[in-house]
């Protein structure tokens, strides 16, 4: 699947660009890279705010051959590409917090965002954002971001270069998705499991304390609550108690 990388010095978002380049005919594999994004944004409507030349702005053009239901697994794959991508760059055990955010000692490192455009029933492309803090220092973050959010460079005490993170990430993605084309993404949910950083933890969904027992065959939450009943939370906030 491997496709071009597309530098551009600035963008409003890189998420809009590769959509537009995607309904233009641009292939599969292609990856749209922004040294900086000026309205970048994340899950339920958040803006994804990255200081200019020291973060990751990168989507990518994928084509899967998925229904609707299966288009949120390719997040969580993509979430497992990106930990992996931290860890080769000195990011000591990374782990996931559902559905896609990738974490370091707890603190949020990268954000991934899959936007699927359907033709009728079917997805016709997926927009597969990732937001990666490279070399943002702690003053970089909004003050109230500072104590929840960290970065390669403070993970490391190195600085990486933006073109070679994202080629090493993107070589990480293709591995994993052209697994995903050959196998399917059954393998998904369990491989994202080894990394799941909150399995076993309380987490508050919709006002209510609930254990975090698995991800289900969909990439669905499943969560058993006080009464026993085990849920399936596929969308909204979860948060550790």
């Amino acid at each position: 699947m491997a496709g071009r990388l597309i530098i551009y010095p600035e963008v409003t978002s890189t998420q809009d660009v590769a959509r537009g380049l995607a309904l233009d005919g641009e292939p599969e594999g292609t990856a749209v890279m922004a040294i900086n994004q000026t309205g970048g944004r994340g899950r339920s409507g958040r803006v994804w705010v990255s200081p200019p030349g020291k973060n990751l702005a990168l989507s990518i053009i994928l084509q899967p051959k998925v229904g609707p239901s299966d288009a949120a697994l390719l997040g969580l794959l993509t979430a497992v590409a990106v930990a992996r991508t931290c860890e080769d760059l000195g990011a000591v055990e990374p782990g996931l917090k559902w559905p896609n955010d990738v974490l370091v000692g707890g603190r949020k490192i990268a954000g991934i965002l899959p936007e699927a455009v359907l033709h009728g029933r079917e997805v016709q492309f997926v927009i597969m954002g990732v937001g990666l803090n490279v070399n943002a220092e702690e003053s970089d973050f909004p003050a109230d971001f500072r104590a929840s959010a960290t970065s390669l460079l403070l993970c490391s005490g190195t600085r990486w270069d933006l073109e070679e993170t994202a080629r090493t990430l993107l070589k990480r993605h293709e591995d994993l998705y052209d697994r995903s084309r050959a196998q399917g993404c059954g393998f998904v949910p369990s491989l994202w499991g080894t990394l799941w950083a909150h399995k076993g933890s309380m987490l508050m969904h919709d006002g209510v304390r609930a254990e975090a027992v698995g991800i289900a065959a969909d990439g669905a939450l499943v969560l058993r609550t006080p009464d026993g009943r085990l849920d399936h939370v596929r969308s909204g906030e979860v948060l550790p108690v």
